[in-house]
């Protein structure tokens, strides 16, 4: 990519790919320095910006996209200056601003969560002064690997902190979930030190998460990371993601991943494809050779559990090997603001 000061910026087809930019579309970038460097900020990318002083960090330029045979070309439109405020508040609104920013870019979101719900790790310390109602959430959000089911993964998924604000928006009824609590333990908790922390950290990382799907919103995808804590194993990190809908409007795939991490089976990762007819390929990587081997195993009766759903098994690879790293491209929050009209 090539970026002059506020010239137009051309885009390789990989990268607009990749953000999902759309001929006509407007969308924003930002502006922010990072490591005495600035950047411009678009849409899971942070894109090196040149020197200039016509722009500080926290200024926005809204570009309209011209699709090309080689990619897009981003067309500036307006800029925006980032402007300290006069009104009493401005310590307040800056503080907001500076959390924001470092939610979206939040590094491995999930590690503290996924330590502070392992087995045995909630301690009592953490929940005394909860009163029974917070108490008795706690015990039902931890689930029983070997009583998995759909409706356990729904319940995890309702609880994980990502919809409590749109909950009570909606005026809808739901059990405390997890964000919650972590709130509630900050207020009535003898917590302190590296416990309160942790908490903390707990709170950032599905905030962070939450503002990742917002953003997936506003270019018209769906990603949803969340963890499913369990009282027999260690928590399972998912995230499913649907791409949006292409110029031809045919319907795109949905991709979930899952990774678990016990002392059992070692560390496996499971990503699955699934199309709109309803065919799924599937990938596992297992770094234990006996946790592979039994999965091959095992291949039959998946195929034929997927069969009762209403699935078919049309591809299935198991590997003896980690994951390969996944690109940030794919998986930090976005930074594009979709304001299309």
């Amino acid at each position: 990519m090539t970026l002059e000061s506020s010239a137009a910026i051309t885009v390789s087809e990989k990268i607009a790919r990749e953000i999902g930019l759309s001929d006509n579309q407007v969308v924003r970038g930002v502006i922010a320095a990072r490591g005495g460097l600035m950047k411009l900020l678009v849409n899971d990318q942070e894109l090196d910006w040149a020197s200039n002083k016509k722009f500080k960090s926290g200024d926005s330029i809204d570009f309209r996209v011209r699709t090309t045979a080689q990619g897009a070309l981003l067309l500036p439109l307006s800029i925006e200056r980032a402007k300290p405020s006069k009104t009493s508040n401005s310590p307040t609104n800056s503080r907001e601003s500076s959390r924001f920013l470092t939610l979206l870019h939040r590094p491995d979101a999930g590690a503290i969560q996924s330590e502070f719900f392992k087995p045995g790790i909630v301690r009592e310390s953490f929940v005394q002064g909860l009163d029974s109602r917070s108490s008795q959430a706690l015990a039902q959000m931890m689930h029983r690997m070997r009583g998995i089911s759909p409706g356990a993964v729904r319940d995890a998924f309702l609880r994980s902190g990502l919809f409590g604000e749109l909950f009570l928006k909606t005026h809808v009824s739901v059990p405390i979930d997890i964000k919650q609590l972590m709130r509630k333990l900050l207020l009535v908790s003898k917590v302190s030190g590296s416990d309160k922390g942790s908490i903390e950290e707990i709170i950032d990382e599905i905030e962070s998460r939450q503002l990742e799907a917002l953003q997936a919103q506003k270019n018209h995808q769906i990603s949803y990371h969340f963890m499913m804590p369990f009282v027999d194993a260690n928590p399972v990190k998912i995230h499913f993601q649907r791409d949006a809908i292409g110029l031809d409007k045919e319907a795109p795939n949905w991709v979930i991943n899952l990774h678990a991490e016990t002392d059992s089976i070692g560390s496996l990762w499971l990503k699955s494809i699934v199309t709109p007819d309803f065919d799924i390929e599937m990938t596992l990587w297992a770094e234990r050779l006996e946790t592979a081997k039994n999965a091959e195993r095992a291949a039959s009766s998946l195929e034929k559990s997927l069969a009762d759903f209403g699935l078919k098994l049309a591809k299935l690879s198991i590997l003896n090997a980690a994951r390969p790293t996944v690109d940030a491209a794919f998986s930090a929050p976005g930074h594009v603001l979709d304001i299309k009209t």
